[in-house]
């Protein structure tokens, strides 16, 4: 779910919660709620079509020999 809400500077925020409500996610502010609804459609269409680049790994030769 997305939850719109208001900062402590008046700026329109989204929240994207996932299970039992926990925040995954939080936006940058905007100072209209258009906006804000705007870059929510934005990151629902986004998150549909894109693809996962897994940074995690480390790479070749990084490994050290430790043991």
């Amino acid at each position: 779910m997305f939850e719109i809400f208001r900062d402590r500077n008046r700026k329109y925020r989204f929240r994207l919660l996932g299970e039992k409500n926990r925040v995954i996610a939080v936006s940058e502010g905007y100072d209209e709620k258009s906006r804000v609804v705007a870059a929510i459609n934005d990151a629902r269409e986004y998150a549909a079509t894109s693809r996962i680049a897994d940074k995690s790994a480390v790479p070749e030769g990084l490994l050290s020999s430790a043991g």
